[in-house]
């Protein structure tokens, strides 16, 4: 099966399901002059007036037979369904509820009224635009009637970052989990370490990353998409940590950890105006335990 093969038979299936009434692209298939590699996938809101429909994965062998697929809750809090099908191409489908998205992009015409809506429609709101405005995306399916639903991602809104709870909230949680590692390390059950310590850069160091470059204009995306196009020169060498399975390999990593969620966490507490717990006792605990283990 070939790429343009597999885009015609999703197109075909979306057309038979009645209850979709806009399927729309996102990601580096659906921008405007861009040449999409051969291992990109493909990314698509399905929009469906039962969108329950979609939050297993029988239905996807309607589309193609696939080698595999899964389907999960997101850290945004929606189902993402994957699948990977013949030749490896490989697509995922976000169903969502048409009176939903008609809300959120009816409300994203008026920012002024931002104010009054409620956080979890606000957070929506931010969250659309930031997948669809830093990747890309065009309507397939929708006509008219969903383009110009979706003309509202062109007005200027200001985006809806970090609060300075949630800074706390990574703060405190990155350093009680620094420990944890550490401890791994030592003992030494470097599997779990390893594991564990990819968790916390991603869910934590790589959070307040995101933070810092849309503080400086840039367009992250979480979870480290596409992080090489939004971390600048310093960030990228920072960031450029690798491990092993050895002990002192782990203890180094870490450390590079610490000095940079440190360094990362002074840059956004300076920018925003946050409070910068402080966390130098278990810190210098860490630097101490760890610096044991670098032989």
């Amino acid at each position: 099966m070939t790429a343009s093969e597999f885009e015609a038979r999703i197109m075909e299936w979306a057309l038979r399901q009645s209850d979709i009434v806009a399927l729309v692209q996102m990601g580096s298939r659906a921008q405007v002059g861009a040449v999409a590699d051969t291992l990109s996938d493909w990314d698509f809101h399905l929009i469906s007036t039962q969108p329950q429909r979609y939050s297993g994965t029988d239905w996807v062998t309607e589309i193609a037979q696939p080698w595999c697929v899964s389907s999960e809750r997101t850290p945004r809090g929606v189902i993402k369904v994957s699948a990977v099908f013949e030749n490896g191409l490989e697509a995922d489908f976000i169903p969502l509820a048409s009176w939903q998205m008609k809300l959120v992009y009816w409300c994203m015409r008026y920012p002024k009224w931002g104010g009054w809506m409620p956080t979890r429609l606000r957070r929506g709101i931010n969250d659309t635009r930031v997948i669809l405005l830093g990747s890309g995306h065009k309507v397939l399916i929708g006509g008219k009637a969903w383009e110009q639903r979706l003309n509202a991602l062109s007005v200027p809104w200001a985006t809806m970052r970090m609060s300075a709870e949630e800074f706390t909230k990574h703060t405190a949680a990155f350093w009680q989990k620094a420990v944890w590692v550490a401890k791994k390390t030592a003992r030494p059950e470097p599997r779990s370490a390893m594991h564990w310590l990819h968790k916390l850069v991603l869910e934590h160091v790589y959070a307040v990353l995101e933070e810092e470059a849309w503080l400086a204009g840039r367009r992250a995306r979480p979870q480290a998409l596409k992080a090489e196009k939004w971390l600048d020169e310093t960030r990228l060498n920072q960031t450029a940590i690798s491990t092993t399975m050895d002990q002192r390999d782990l203890a180094r990593a870490l450390l590079a950890e610490l000095a940079l969620f440190e360094d990362v966490c002074r840059s956004v507490a300076g920018s925003r105006g946050f409070l910068l717990p402080d966390y130098a006792a278990v810190a210098a605990w860490l630097r101490a335990e760890l610096m044991k283990l670098t032989g």
